[in-house]
């Protein structure tokens, strides 16, 4: 991602704005529900955001105002480049924190709309490298925790919260090797 100084009206649009967002693909057919830029109200921690990219993109910043500022913008593109935005200071152990604010986005999005939550099959997220193995990880991680208990596969369960708590030490030790914020 290019990263720019200057006020959100004059930082670039995605570099691809196709490759931002979309849909995931499951079992060969094209799921839009499971898009993180679908304009989805969803309550976390008492307020409305319009979709889990307006989330994840607001939460990587310290200042408040500039939250409000991303949580009121539905387009998911905007929000995406309202998050690019280096004038505001980033939350210090974003790069540790990151995977697990997507989760809780897209936790909030499935448990509060059932609808979106019967597509939850088998997942295949599509995206960028990084993102396109994190999202498939959150949506397996979410379809196993909103099954009943005696339909969760427990195995399954354990090795992708283990997983996500890996993410988390590695990043954490990289913060504190480099001595920065990361």
């Amino acid at each position: 991602h290019t990263h720019t100084q200057g006020p959100p009206s004059q930082l670039p649009p995605p570099p691809n704005p196709e490759a931002m967002g979309g849909p995931c693909y499951c079992d060969g057919k094209t799921y839009h529900e499971m898009d993180n830029f679908l304009v989805c109200e969803m309550k976390i921690n008492g307020k409305t955001w319009p979709s889990c990219e307006s989330y994840f993109q607001a939460m990587k910043f310290k200042d408040k105002d500039y939250r409000e500022e991303i949580r009121r913008e539905e387009d998911g593109n905007k929000c995406w480049v309202l998050g690019q935005s280096r004038k505001y200071k980033i939350v210090p152990n974003w790069e540790e924190i990151k995977v697990q604010v997507m989760y809780c986005a897209n936790k909030a999005k499935f448990e509060q709309h059932s609808k979106l939550k019967e597509v939850l099959g088998g997942i295949e997220a599509v995206g960028f490298p990084f993102w396109a193995y994190w999202n498939g990880r959150i949506l397996e991680r979410i379809r196993e925790e909103l099954r009943s208990p005696e339909s969760r596969n427990q195995k399954v369960l354990k090795k992708l919260l283990e997983e996500f708590e890996e993410y988390k030490k590695t990043h954490r030790e990289k913060c504190k090797e480099s001595k920065s914020s990361c």
